[in-house]
This record gives C-alpha cells, sequence and structure tokens, in this order.
C-alpha cells in the first residue's frame, strides 16, 4: 500500500470518529449547532477525499448524507432519530469500505450496491423528493426515449428527465456529471430545452440544455440522488420490470434463504466459519437480485455474528426489518478484530525531540567509556579506574530508565480510542431493549499501552452490555423505584501509579444477590453447604463463574453465561484484574486494575531444579517457609494451611520436568501467588533477586507455548524464561 492511501485511511477513520461522535451528541441536543457545523464538515471532507482517491461509489453515498445534513443547517428539516440513524449506518458502510482497502491496497470495485442501498436511505429525508409525472401527457418523452433506446430500455427500471434551472451554474451546480453519475445509468440524451434566442440576446451562462436517461436503479435511489431538485426532475417507472426487481420475495428467493438457516443451524463445529461467509454471501446476492440492497447491506454488515446472520435472514423471510442493534453490535466486534493490527501510531513530536536528545546523552557517555577503557589498557590506579567507571555506569542507568520511559511513552494510546466506540453502541443497544440510558465517559484521555488500549473492546463490551440487560431497569420501574427515568452508565479512566484503573457504573438495580444464590443452587455452580457459607461479596463472585447467567432467555445481547467469566479471561491475560462493588437497588460498578505498560514487567527470579525463572511481581502476594510435615496430600494433588486457608501447593521443578539436583530441605521455600481471587503456592529451590526487563514474547516453532509468557537476558547472558502462572496453575 502507498503512502498516499495509507494517509487516506487514518484521516478518514478519524473524521468518521468524529462525525460519529457529533451526531450522537446532535441527537441529545437537536439545537447544538456546533455539532451540526461540525458533521457536516466530516462528511463534506471525506467526500472529497473519496474523490481524490476515485472511489465514486463511497463519495456517493456521503453526498447523500451530506445533501440531507445541509438541509439540516439551513433549518429545511427537523433532527430525527431516522436520519442519526442513516447517517450513522452511512458512517458504517464506510468503515467497511476502509477495512477492505486496509487489506487490499485498492479501492474496492464492487461498491456500488452498498452506495446504492446508503443513497436510498436518504431518498424520504431530503425536500420533495422527485416523483413520477402522473399525467400521461407528461411521459411522452420516455416514450420517445425508450423507442431511441430500444436495447438499452428493456433493462432499464426508470427513464429520467432533468431539467435544470437556468441558473443553476450560478449555485455552483453541473448538471451533466450530476447525471453522469447517476446510479446504473444506460443512456445519456441531451437536448435542447427552449427556442435558442438569437445570438446577441443569448445569455452565455444560462442553462438551456434538457437531459434524459435511463437507469436500472431504483425510483428511490434516482430520487436520492437529485435531493431537492424535486421541481426540475420527472422520473418514470418503466413497464416490464422483471418481478425480480420489484422488492418482492419470489418462492425461489424464500427457498434459498430458508436454506441458509439450515445451513447455519448445523451443530457441526468443523466448518462453521465458512458457512457463516457462505449463507451470508448467498442471503445477499438473494436479496440483492430482488431489489432489495439496503436489506443486502445489512446482511453483510451482520455476516461476522451467527446469531445475527440468522436472525436477519429469520427477519427477512418474516418480512419484518433487521435490527439496527444487531448491525451496531456485529460491526464492532469485525472492528475490534482490525483494530488489534494497527500499525499506525500517531506520536507528539516533542516525544521524538526527546529521544533526539537522549541519543545525544547516550553518545556522549559511550564516548566516555571508551575513554575508561583506555585508562584501563595504560594501566591506570585500580581505585581511580574503579570510581570512573562507577560514575558512569550511573550515568548509564540512569539514560536507560529514561530512554525505557521515552520508547514506552511513544506506544501509549489515549482511552479515547476505546471509550469512543460506546455512545453509539449503547444507543443501538438501549434502543433495542427499550430503556433510555445516557453514557457519561469519564478520563478518556488517560493515557495506557496500545497493546492494553486495543485489548480493552471486548471485556468493556461484556460489562456495558451487562449493566444495560441486567442492571438498568426500564423508565416505568425507574420511576416507581423514585429514580430519573433515564439511567446513566458511566465509563471512567485514570492512573493510579503504574496501573490504569477502569470503571463501569450504572444506576440500576444492582446485582440481585438472591437470585444468584437461587440460580448457583438450581445449576450446582457450588454445593449447597459452600453456598450457604458465602457472604454477600463471595455470592456476588459468582457471576464471573464459566456459565452462569441469572438471564431467564437467551437473547441477542445475554443470557448465554460468557460475559463475565470472558471479562475476567481477558483482564487476567493482560495481568489485570477485575472487581465488583455491588449497591442493591441503587447500582453497581465494576472496576479493572491493569498495568500501564505489557512491555515492562518487574519480575522475582525464583530456582528450580537447577534452572532460574521469572515469576511476574504483581502476581506474588508473599514469601513463607512451610515445614514438610505442614504439607499433607490432598488426592493427587499437595496443600498446606496458612493464616486459615488452604492453599494448593505445586513443586515448581516438577511441574516443568526438571530434575532436583539435591533432596528436599526440613522447610520448603514457598511462593505465595494470586491469579484471579484465587490463591497457589510455588514451591522453588532459591528465591532470587527482583528486577525490571523488557519482555520478549516466544516466537517461531515455540511460539503459544503452554506456561511461558516470554523470555528475557539476564546480566550474565543466561537466558530468563518468565512463567505465565494462570495457565501453569490450571
Amino acid at each position: 500500500m502507498n503512502e498516499f492511501l495509507e494517509q487516506f485511511l487514518l484521516e478518514s477513520r478519524e473524521l468518521v470518529e468524529q462525525a460519529t461522535g457529533d451526531l450522537l451528541g446532535l441527537e441529545e441536543n437537536p439545537q447544538d449547532n456546533d455539532r451540526l457545523d461540525s458533521a457536516f464538515r466530516a462528511f463534506h471532507t471525506l467526500k472529497g477525499a473519496a474523490g481524490i482517491v476515485d472511489f465514486a461509489a463511497m463519495g456517493r453515498a456521503l453526498h447523500a448524507a451530506e445533501d440531507v445534513l445541509s438541509r439540516l443547517r439551513n433549518g429545511q428539516a427537523p433532527v430525527s432519530a431516522k436520519l442519526v440513524s442513516d447517517s450513522l449506518t452511512c458512517l458504517d458502510q464506510v468503515v467497511q469500505w476502509l477495512d477492505a482497502m486496509q487489506e487490499t491496497g485498492e479501492v474496492p470495485t464492487d461498491a456500488e450496491a452498498a452506495a446504492d442501498a446508503i443513497v436510498a436511505r436518504f431518498a424520504d429525508l431530503g425536500k420533495a423528493p422527485a416523483t413520477p409525472s402522473p399525467p400521461a401527457a407528461s411521459t411522452i418523452w420516455a416514450d420517445a426515449l425508450i423507442e431511441k433506446y430500444p436495447e438499452p430500455a428493456a433493462a432499464a427500471r426508470v427513464a429520467i428527465r432533468y431539467r435544470p434551472d437556468a441558473e443553476c451554474f450560478f449555485r455552483g451546480d453541473d448538471p451533466l456529471a450530476l447525471m453522469a453519475a447517476l446510479p446504473g445509468l444506460l443512456v445519456l440524451d441531451l437536448a435542447s430545452g427552449e427556442v435558442w434566442p438569437t445570438l446577441d440576446a443569448l445569455d452565455p451562462f444560462a442553462c438551456q440544455l434538457v437531459l434524459a436517461a435511463l437507469s436500472t436503479a431504483s425510483m428511490e435511489a434516482v430520487a436520492a440522488h437529485f435531493g431537492g431538485r424535486g421541481d426540475e426532475i420527472e422520473i418514470k417507472p418503466l413497464a416490464g420490470v422483471p418481478a425480480e426487481l420489484t422488492g418482492a420475495l419470489s418462492v425461489e428467493a424464500r427457498r434459498l434463504l430458508e436454506a441458509q438457516l439450515l445451513l447455519l443451524k448445523e451443530p457441526t463445529v468443523e466448518g462453521a466459519a465458512g458457512r457463516m461467509a457462505a449463507a451470508g454471501r448467498v442471503a445477499a446476492n438473494v436479496l440483492r437480485h430482488a431489489g432489495r440492497p439496503a436489506d443486502a447491506l445489512r446482511i453483510e454488515q451482520v455476516a461476522a455474528s451467527l446469531d445475527a446472520l440468522s436472525k436477519a435472514i429469520a427477519a427477512v423471510l418474516g418480512g419484518a426489518a433487521i435490527a439496527e442493534a444487531a448491525v451496531s453490535e456485529a460491526g464492532a466486534a469485525v472492528s475490534t478484530q482490525q483494530d488489534a493490527t494497527a500499525r499506525i501510531l500517531r506520536v507528539d513530536v516533542a516525544r521524538i525531540d526527546t529521544l533526539v536528545k537522549l541519543t545525544g546523552e547516550l553518545t556522549v557517555a559511550k564516548n566516555a567509556l571508551g575513554y575508561a577503557a583506555a585508562l584501563a589498557q595504560d594501566g591506570a590506579d585500580p581505585k581511580a579506574l574503579a570510581s570512573t567507571l562507577k560514575d558512569q555506569q550511573a550515568l548509564f542507568e540512569r539514560l536507560i530508565n529514561e530512554l525505557q520511559q521515552s520508547v514506552l511513552g511513544i506506544r501509549v494510546l489515549p482511552l479515547r480510542h476505546v471509550f469512543q466506540r460506546f455512545p453509539r453502541l449503547v444507543r443501538d443497544m438501549a434502543a433495542a431493549l427499550g430503556k433510555s440510558v445516557r453514557l457519561v465517559t469519564e478520563g478518556d484521555a488517560t493515557e495506557a499501552d496500545k497493546a492494553v488500549v486495543e485489548s480493552l473492546f471486548e471485556p468493556l463490551l461484556h460489562l456495558v452490555r451487562n449493566a444495560l440487560d441486567h442492571g438498568v431497569e426500564t423508565e416505568q420501574d425507574r420511576v416507581k423505584a423514585g429514580k430519573p427515568p433515564i439511567a446513566t452508565i458511566h465509563l471512567r479512566g485514570a492512573r493510579s501509579g503504574e496501573h490504569v484503573l477502569i470503571e463501569v457504573e450504572d444506576d440500576g438495580r444492582g446485582v440481585d444477590l438472591a437470585r444468584v444464590r437461587r440460580v448457583a443452587a438450581e445449576r450446582g455452580v457450588v454445593s449447597a453447604e459452600a453456598l450457604a457459607a458465602m457472604g454477600d461479596a463471595e455470592v456476588a463472585e459468582l457471576i464471573f463463574a464459566p456459565g452462569f447467567s441469572t438471564a431467564s432467555e437467551v437473547t441477542n445481547l445475554s443470557g448465554r453465561g460468557v460475559g463475565m467469566d470472558a471479562v475476567r479471561t481477558a483482564v487476567g491475560r493482560l495481568g489485570g484484574r477485575v472487581t465488583l462493588e455491588n449497591r442493591p437497588a441503587l447500582g453497581a460498578r465494576m472496576r479493572l486494575t491493569l498495568p500501564f505498560t505489557l512491555m515492562m514487567t518487574r519480575l522475582m527470579t525464583v530456582e528450580a531444579g537447577g534452572q532460574m525463572f521469572g515469576i511476574p511481581m504483581e502476581a506474588v502476594m508473599e514469601t513463607v517457609k512451610v515445614a514438610h510435615d505442614r504439607i499433607v496430600p490432598v488426592g493427587a494433588a499437595r496443600a498446606f494451611v496458612l493464616r486459615n486457608r488452604t492453599i494448593p501447593l505445586i513443586d515448581l521443578a516438577e511441574a516443568l520436568g526438571e530434575p532436583r539436583p539435591v533432596p528436599p530441605k526440613v522447610e520448603a521455600k514457598v511462593v505465595v501467588v494470586s491469579i484471579g481471587a484465587e490463591l497457589g503456592g510455588l514451591e522453588v529451590d532459591r528465591l532470587g533477586e527482583r528486577i525490571d526487563v523488557m519482555l520478549k514474547p516466544m516466537d517461531g516453532l515455540l511460539s503459544g507455548m503452554p506456561g511461558i509468557a516470554g523470555t528475557t537476558l539476564l546480566g550474565d547472558g543466561r537466558v530468563l524464561i518468565v512463567l505465565d502462572l494462570r495457565e501453569l496453575l490450571q
């Protein structure tokens, strides 16, 4: 991909984010003219950028949205939820096009149908959209056009006549270019509108043309293309349009769609991705052939989600609309995968300047080290030489620490990168649930390592979805409880030392502990005796158990029991932890505590079986010496009691297959570690030092090796293996 196209993609994504935020703000406050102006500028700039890279379909779709936004600015139309939804859908399609360009490095060649669907969405939002002329006498021009071009007319759906206003050039209009960009254009015919005046009376700046055309596009798409030029346009539907173009599903089309549903219900796991892709492609083609490009577009947007695709096809067969929330969430899932491979970062110039300055200081320090080496060769006084080397070592340590911090500072992203995607999702999911919810984001300028920020979307999505479906009440229930009818979900970010704190808080009903106890007992999550002995805090923790859900039925948003377990797993994989603060009837707060960076890791070194290993310090709770007579067998495993708590014990050397060089001593050295909410003990031969390292992930044949997080080099040149305790203790 050339640099020009990379710049286009980067700037276009930023404009999409700007426009999305402005549209959501405009929906909340329709009188906010600044938001309206900003959204209009974003659409206008996106359209211009599409023209620069010769992406006509994208420009046409954005022009349809821009035209309606222009009417809002002029006070000719009100802000409506439908307008905002259609504009957001247009941006969703733009993102899909950008993703395709990111993969292929080229402008998509099959974008016309999707652009037609977007244009059709705005057909009824403009001023007096063009309509076919009812009087029979006025359609003589169409009959003449069909007679003049019989072959193209056989495939055409509509005939169009465009009589531009004589002053159109002064408004910046280009009638010929407008007609040439008509979707599905088959024929373009030019004629003179009136008897031309004499040469001395001719106004060269007045438009005297009448333009006629034949097109395969629908009436809605054509009307949307011409926007508010209703008085200048005539559109005539042509007789003999094939039945498949009317939008109604034929018997064959319904059979094909039903077959795709059966294909999606196939229980075999193997080949599921291929079946899903095939079913989505066939369903979209069937709907596009049936003259329903908008539904085809939505099918393509949800094709990455099995549930959403099945529901979308079923909705089409049942004559219902495909839910916007399903489209939005499915699109977000695809976007999450693509964001994980983002290769471009915008870096503050000041941070680059800091690196340049440090490079200069390191060069000076290198020269000083060369001077010290020369002194050693010349037989300098050992005490003076030792003092010089000590000073140089201190200087190098300071410079390297500054260099590490500067390099890590380049890799950071603001939490805004992930937070800005939730207002749209909350809007769509709340609408699907019939609830009124306001999302408030705080601390979105807080920075964290790029890898941490890009991994946050999935766990935050589960938390927000859980708050919407389980925590937030309906308007009626909130009013009865004396609460404001509109619920509030807070999404917060903050920096605390070497950690980043993220909170998702709602003012809903909180966790229903009685229901959690009942469901846990019914599903056998824990024994009845253990459940009876649990306090409220321990019961609330059960919502993180795999497969646990209090939902009475499975919906598109929840009920499968994977959400909260997935949150704890994803956060644990990042070296963080999840805590719950429950306030019955008042709401709940989920807090994620994450490391600021994944590159720099503080380790404790231990020796087991004659081999050195590293253990992440954030997992180490304490080190203890345990007498062997206090270690008791529990089945095939071992455990010991520490402060009235039974802790399972693993011999690290045995677990890693390392032979013990010496028999065990009277006391065992144990490192007590915490994984999630569980404690475990690792028996080692010797405790080492604490060091800060740049962790290198395993690659090549060793990538994905269980129990190993990565490697680093010790000062003596040995390789230190860093353990992945979560996998090791499973």
